[in-house]
């Protein structure tokens, strides 16, 4: 049974912290023959979705197809992965548009324990259904094709080691090793210039005896923007037509989660004692102020009394016209000659006889 290193399984788990937005982008590649024939394309496009209870998913739709010796033959891939790049659901489809068409469907979805595998395969009439099981114990660091595209966006912005290790299915859709070597960086000629670009080749190891590795190599830039890609051994290459640019991201760190804590202040002494002191000291402020101020209390009191001879109905209405010749800018200043002058406050007779 085929195994992911340990030292890859710690670098694939040193890749969760990423900001999710570097990674949600899409790239589109002109598929050509050596001569320069342009025979397809291959377009990927990632973004942020949810998937029953998981938040924040990724969901990877990538489209590949073109035409040879007027054959038309494509593949699809339709994936929901989390941001730990587990895949949770995925439909591959491979297609060759021949007099009998042939079509295989590998339908991949995440049960409790298990990963379950149903492969349909159709050439023209005929059809099978094929179903696999294979337990999460036994397939940790499982990369499928969805995942992939996002891990090597990863590895380019994160410094990726010369090998890493991991798993995936093969042609059978047995799980076989899935190697990623790297390639360093590269320079691609695009639209006239260069550019630098750094390579990936991942290596799909099939089960079956005196099967060669499937290998492709793939080159993107620092963004993690897929620049060039082809199969080894394969005529079909596949570049970018517009030069790249590079993304600006805000990175912020964390909220902090601050417990809240039940405060009980009369059973803490000294928050206890700073309330009676502090209360104190407010209403000597407040009873200063009073008697420096006595119009204060006879304003209140006329008021008051006012209040309870007339018997308003409305309190506020006749407050408001009680206190409207008191108004600065509304009220005749004339009615109140004397209001201006200080009231001379009493000093308390302090002798004693």
């Amino acid at each position: 049974m085929p195994s992911a290193e340990n030292s890859s399984l710690e670098y694939l788990r040193s890749l969760v912290s990423y900001d999710i937005n570097s990674i949600l982008y899409d790239d589109t590649l002109i598929c050509s023959l050596p001569n320069n024939t342009e025979v397809g394309s291959f377009e990927v496009k990632i973004s942020k979705t949810n998937y029953g209870d998981l938040h924040d998913c990724i969901q990877v739709v990538a489209n590949s197809q073109a035409t040879i010796d007027n054959v038309l033959c494509g593949t699809t891939v339709r994936a929901v992965v989390t941001r730990e790049l587990v895949t949770v659901q995925q439909e591959h489809t491979e297609y060759v548009k021949l007099p009998n068409p042939i079509t295989r469907i590998v339908d991949f979805i995440s049960e409790s324990t298990d990963y379950v595998i149903t492969i349909n395969n159709e050439e023209g009439k005929k059809k099978t259904t094929e179903t696999k099981r294979i337990p999460k114990n036994q397939a940790h660091g499982l990369i499928l094709e969805g995942a992939n595209l996002i891990l090597q966006r990863l590895m380019v912005q994160r410094n990726m080691p010369e090998k890493v290790t991991l798993l995936s299915l093969d042609s059978s859709s047995e799980l076989c090793l899935n190697v990623y070597i790297s390639l360093g960086p590269q320079q691609i000629h695009i639209n006239g210039k260069d550019i630098e670009a750094w390579g990936i080749q991942r290596q799909i190891f099939e089960t079956k005896p005196n099967v060669l590795p499937v290998a492709w190599q793939s080159y993107l830039n620092i963004d993690g923007r897929l620049i060039s890609r082809y199969q080894v051994g394969s005529p079909i290459k596949m570049k970018t037509q517009t030069l790249p640019t590079a993304e600006e991201f805000d990175e912020y760190l964390p909220k902090p989660e601050i417990p809240k804590r039940n405060l009980k202040w009369e059973d803490d002494l000294e928050l206890r004692s700073k309330f009676l002191d502090r209360r104190e000291e407010l209403i000597d402020d407040y009873k200063s102020y009073i008697y420096h101020h006595p119009d204060i209390t006879a304003l209140v009191s006329d008021f008051l009394q006012s209040v309870l001879i007339m018997k308003p109905e409305n309190v506020i209405d006749y407050a408001t016209e009680f206190f409207a010749p008191f108004n600065s800018q509304t009220a005749d200043r004339s009615l109140f000659r004397f209001a201006d002058e200080k009231i001379p406050v009493p000093k308390p007779n302090l002798s004693l006889q």
